[in-house]
């Protein structure tokens, strides 16, 4: 008999227990259950997070607290803690809390991982709630190399129920080859700490793709993503977290773009800046800082261009 390939989850938490709760429910009805599930919670409400961890532990459950750093140190932290704990675990899915698998998610993935040796990340359809419309098909890169879901908000009638090679895929609900873990981490880090949060799973397909591995959007793992963050509720965000967004669209730019490709797309790249530039003047001006903090984070973003540059794939 050939041995099942094992996989383990990772849940970023930040104060959403409710969403969590239903997310873990989620992980334990999988056709092909994780070896270990860890919740890495940042403490916003200690006396919740005790009730919590109380009404779910388990034996595959691991409960951890800590200062919070992002989605992406969050992540490099389950992403570690996972690896030592489980050294014949060959994939690692990271989860918003806000996620509820279908349950043959895990087991789709993984086998869909398995056939695909060439394929470091990978997710599948992500949907809304009430799961008429679409969240994520995968995430394209346009000309004007601001990366948008596809699909996002159209109706779902099928249009992207076919497995192809995407730019990257969503943070909400991805997966990780454990053997390309070491590859796809630049100083030391898989997900770049200097992002915070927002666009890390962007820059993290961006890489891939210019270090020679492939990423997987497959429609028949399916979940229903609830969203924090959508057009119509742009305002409803912390300021902060939207300055985040703001900067770190230019910093996967400056670390990713190859040259001959920023030519060949500048006249969108400058159309796209100046209506952004407009909307930030007379829309949103509480957006002015973030250029200033992209800026100081470009010396650590152009090492990190030419760390990845000595390592890329031939074109």
């Amino acid at each position: 008999m050939i041995a099942t390939p094992s996989w383990a989850a990772g849940i970023i938490n930040h104060g959403s227990y409710a969403e969590l709760e239903r997310c873990l429910d989620s992980l334990r009805a999988q056709t092909r259950r994780p070896s270990t599930i860890r919740v890495l919670d940042t403490g916003v409400d200690p006396e919740r997070y005790r009730v919590l961890f109380d009404r779910v532990r388990a034996d595959d459950l691991r409960f951890s607290s800590g200062p919070n750093r992002g989605y992406a140190g969050g992540a490099n932290v389950l992403l570690r803690a996972i690896a030592a704990e489980e050294a014949t675990c060959r994939y690692l899915l990271l989860l918003n809390p806000d996620v509820v698998l279908d349950p043959r998610f895990g087991e789709e993935l993984v086998g869909a991982l398995e056939a695909e040796p060439r394929v470091a990340v990978a997710s599948g359809k992500l949907l809304r709630p009430g799961r008429r419309l679409l969240d994520s098909a995968g995430i394209a890169l346009p000309r004007h190399r601001r990366p948008r879901d596809r699909g996002s908000e159209e109706v779902d009638r099928g249009q992207y129920d076919r497995p192809e090679r995407v730019f990257a895929v969503s943070g909400a609900a991805l997966m990780l080859r454990v053997a390309a873990l070491d590859d796809l981490a630049l100083c030391g880090e898989v997900f770049d700490e200097e992002f915070f949060v927002y666009h890390e799973d962007t820059d993290l397909g961006w890489r891939a793709h210019r270090l020679g591995w492939e990423v997987l959007y497959w429609p028949r793992a399916t979940a229903v993503h609830h969203r924090g963050w959508r057009r119509e509720q742009r305002f409803d965000v912390p300021v902060e977290v939207r300055r985040h967004s703001f900067k770190n669209h230019y910093l996967q730019l400056v670390k990713n773009e190859r040259g001959w490709d920023f030519v060949r797309n500048l006249p969108w790249i400058a159309a796209w800046e100046v209506l952004r530039f407009g909307y930030v003047l007379l829309r949103d001006p509480q957006m002015f800082p973030a250029y200033r903090q992209a800026w100081a984070l470009l010396p650590s973003a152009w090492s990190k261009r030419r760390a990845i540059a000595r390592r890329a794939a031939p074109v």
